[in-house]
């Protein structure tokens, strides 16, 4: 519970501190003079240029990839955040929304709260060993996001690169935030592969990079959220919700029934992926719009609402699981 609610808590923090900073730049408290826009970006691209891929190339290098079990767990993962991504895309097409819009709608669907959420909830719930379910789950989270996530929130955004670059297999592969973390990936799985064990302060330097990491990239996050944005777009704030506590958690939890996966580890890896299946929009669909000019008050207008809600799901979640 203590993970719980130190996660919470860093969340809060940066959020709070993000605002805080907008707040000083909007009365002019910090001095005009001061380019705090462009240290807030850069210190987005630090975070994932620069930390996030050490991080990935670790988790990838110490992964025991030859002891998959439950092979459901990371399809299921796929199967959800490809589902979602596809119901964005067509609620915001059926409500007619230009191209920033329609891109912000895709990644504040299709990317899920899995591990800041979702894995201590489990944790929260169930104790150390949902974590191992969890980290199934969302075993191709990340390459999902990056992979095919980002260069879809890229062709639908409306910055310089897009603008100069007509190739949209171009504009892929030529885009820093993709290859880098193909290369960490990559990196990561040769290492494992290779025999070479991974040191064991490994760890202790994820420990301190993980937290870094969030703290800069939901500080960013804080900075450019507008809380008076929800009202401009509730309709879609709505219909996100909808995909993500309703939609999602019905068509997932139905498959894992249909693959028997309620008979396994006494039910747990069944109430593991109920509780997975209704996150809230992940901190990583926050950045996108911003890197790709897509519709930033959108994004961050569905993050806020389909993050409070969870006020309200989590306690149906822990009666349902608890029910079972």
């Amino acid at each position: 519970m203590m993970k719980f609610v130190y996660s919470i808590g860093l969340i809060f923090c940066g959020l709070l501190l993000g605002q805080g900073i907008r707040k000083k730049v909007d009365t002019e408290a910090i001095k005009a003079t001061v380019p705090v826009e462009k240290y807030i970006r850069h210190i987005q691209k630090f975070a994932i240029l620069g930390i996030n891929p050490i991080i990935t190339l670790g988790a990838f290098w110490g992964v025991q990839i030859t002891n998959i079990k439950f092979i459901a767990l990371p399809i299921l993962g796929i199967i959800a955040i490809t589902l979602g991504g596809i119901l964005g895309f067509v609620v915001s097409k059926r409500m007619k929304h230009g191209r920033k819009q329609t891109g912000s709608m895709f990644v504040s669907s299709s990317f899920t709260n899995l591990g800041n959420f979702g894995g201590l909830i489990c944790f929260a719930f169930f104790g150390e060993l949902s974590y191992a379910f969890v980290s199934m789950y969302k075993m191709f989270e990340e390459i999902l996001y990056f992979m095919v996530g980002y260069p879809i929130a890229k062709l639908h955004g409306d910055n310089e690169t897009n603008i100069k670059t007509k190739n949209p297999i171009l504009k892929i592969i030529t885009d820093p935030f993709i290859y880098v973390y193909f290369v960490s990936i990559s990196i990561g799985l040769i290492l494992n592969v290779s025999g070479y064990v991974r040191p064991s302060f490994y760890q202790n330097i994820n420990e301190i990079l993980i937290p870094l990491s969030s703290i800069f990239l939901i500080t960013s996050v804080g900075f450019y959220m507008k809380i008076r944005a929800i009202g401009s777009y509730l309709k879609e704030c709505v219909a996100i919700a909808s995909i993500k506590f309703i939609i999602m958690p019905i068509v997932i939890v139905s498959i894992a029934y249909l693959m028997g996966l309620s008979t396994i580890s006494d039910g747990l890896l069944f109430k593991v992926v109920i509780v997975l299946s209704a996150m809230p929009p992940a901190f990583n669909s926050l950045i996108p719009p911003q890197i790709y000019g897509l519709d930033v008050d959108l994004a961050n207008s569905s993050w806020l609402f389909s993050t409070g809600l969870l006020i309200v799901v989590v306690p149906i979640l822990y009666y349902i699981v608890n029910m079972i």
